[in-house]
């Protein structure tokens, strides 16, 4: 509206003008000249009329043209204060998102952190259950080798019992086979140089000592041979308690290989 102020100035001092002038033309002049005067009126009524609706028009356009710069200020401000308020509402979303992160971030943290020591634990648990289980079958074939052994050696114990018997058996027949053949011979010589002496024969005698050495010849082959039957059956004993050792250590080497391949194969 502060536009129309100068123009409204600008034309009343001109209306005034020619009404002032036509009011002093009527006074001294005939009616042509008042008409004239009269039309100059009215021209000049029409002029200041035109110079009123320009100024309107030029206030009007003054005030439309302050209004769209006040409407387009305005609606500069609120673009402004709204893309503000989306830049806010932006940022608080991005910080809200930002810490919804990080929460769940910490979250997972927390959860990997807790699986990570229940798998910690399981495998612990897991470790100590297979250690434990090694352990018990280990003790299981140690128990059973044990078992074996004991069963070997108590076999072995009577075996050598058993063996001690039969060479004391052995030694006692021998003696006694001995004994019987030394009497035997003696009864043989007797009985020989009794009866040489009764066909005038003696011991001296050619004859007669070779009978007598071939009595003896005799009685001590058979004792030679007694004693390497002796032999023979105690080698055969003393072999039997041999081989049954062997086959016992054999057993025990193959059940600790056996225990062996089955404990690999379980655990490894």
């Amino acid at each position: 509206m502060g536009g129309i102020t100068p123009l409204v100035t600008t034309a009343l001092p001109l209306a005034n003008s020619v009404i002032g002038t036509v009011r002093n033309a009527g006074a001294g002049q005939s009616s042509a000249a008042a008409q004239q005067a009269a039309a100059q009126q009215a021209a000049a009524e029409l002029e200041y009329k035109r110079q009123q609706d320009a100024a309107q028009a030029a206030a009007a356009q003054a005030a439309l043209e302050q209004k769209y710069r006040e409407e387009a200020a305005a609606a500069e401000r609120n673009a402004q204060a709204a893309a503000a308020a989306r830049q806010q509402q932006a940022q608080l979303e991005a910080e809200a998102q930002a810490r919804q992160w990080s929460h769940d971030a910490e979250l997972r943290q927390r959860e990997q952190e807790l699986q990570r020591q229940k798998d910690e634990a399981a495998a612990a648990a897991a470790a100590a259950a297979r250690a434990k289980e090694m352990e018990d079958f280990r003790g299981s074939q140690e128990q059973t080798l044990a078992q074996l052994r004991a069963s070997q050696e108590e076999a072995v114990r009577a075996k050598e019992t058993d063996a001690q018997t039969q060479l004391a058996q052995l030694t006692a027949a021998a003696d006694a086979a001995e004994q019987r053949r030394l009497a035997a011979l003696r009864q043989a010589v007797s009985k020989t140089r009794a009866g040489l002496g009764a066909r005038g024969v003696t011991a001296q005698d050619g004859s007669g000592e070779a009978i007598l050495l071939g009595l003896t010849n005799s009685s001590e082959t058979e004792h030679k041979d007694a004693q390497a039957t002796d032999q023979l059956k105690r080698a055969a004993i003393q072999q039997s308690l041999d081989e049954a050792k062997r086959r016992n250590l054999l057993e025990l080497s193959q059940l600790a290989d056996r225990q062996r391949l089955e404990y690999m194969s379980k655990f490894f």
